[in-house]
């Protein structure tokens, strides 16, 4: 079945910027719709429209960043027919308008982020704890780690920070509730992917959803692994962990 989901996958890498359906993707499957969605979603973590919809939102994301299109144009290059609907979409998963997701990159970002409505924050707790790695050598890797609001990283992280030579982590300031951590390393031998320095990350870690209580420290163990091409795509870049620290840019998939 994990075949039948990777190829999958790898067409919705292919034409998400075409009008893609559950029957779509399910006779890519060769599977019938129902067997198709319970299985991608075990196999994922998500459903299907999700990981689509999160394929089209990362596209957009490096668009936005990295290149001068307009915001109309993006829209219909990852597969929106309507801007409305794209900026609605951007907005309601990634918690700004994708013109104030550009402003992160392009302006001052103190006034940017101040542009970005916050609800008010319930009690804060906070997420301790160390990153296991395959070869527990973590001298020539940064580590990425992140508490966000949904299994697909999105929206601004409630509390992030990057690790160099080290795999233990603490997280402060994460508001009561349940939360997910994402954790992302990449090798700093490996050359950047493009002009804004973005490196592939090979290792990867998912956890959640974690509870979180205000006033208490949450421990627990991240086991990163290699990232697989079922994984939802994760855009950590400068907007992704803004006040995190320098050269926050990486990217999978």
């Amino acid at each position: 079945m994990t075949e039948a989901v990777e190829r999958v996958v790898a067409y919705l890498y292919d034409q998400y910027d075409q009008p893609i359906s559950l029957a779509d993707m399910a006779d890519v499957a060769f599977l019938s719709q129902f067997h198709f969605a319970r299985t991608f979603r075990e196999i994922t973590g998500v459903s299907p429209g999700r990981f689509l919809s999160a394929i089209r939102l990362h596209r957009a994301k490096g668009l936005l960043l990295f290149t001068s299109h307009t915001v109309t144009d993006i829209s219909y290059m990852v597969g929106y027919n309507s801007l409305g609907t794209f900026t609605s979409r951007f907005t309601r998963s990634v918690g700004m308008t994708p013109l104030q997701f550009r402003l992160l990159a392009e302006a001052d970002m103190a006034k940017a982020l101040d542009d970005v409505e916050r609800e008010e924050r319930p009690p804060v707790g906070s997420l301790a704890g160390w990153l296991s790695l395959p070869n527990d050598d973590a001298r020539s890797v940064r580590l990425y780690v992140g508490a966000f609001d949904n299994p697909i990283v999105q929206r601004l992280p409630a509390s992030c920070t990057i690790l160099e030579g080290r795999t233990s982590f603490q997280l402060d300031g994460v508001p009561e509730g349940e939360w997910y951590l994402a954790a992302a390393a990449v090798d700093l031998s490996d050359p950047p992917v493009n002009a804004q320095g973005a490196r592939v990350a090979r290792l990867v870690a998912r956890e959640g959803p974690v509870k979180i209580v205000g006033g208490q420290t949450t421990m627990l163990q991240l086991t990163m692994r290699t990232a697989r091409s079922t994984d939802p795509p994760l855009l950590l870049a400068l907007p992704g962990l803004a006040g995190c620290g320098p050269q926050a840019l990486v990217t999978v998939a």
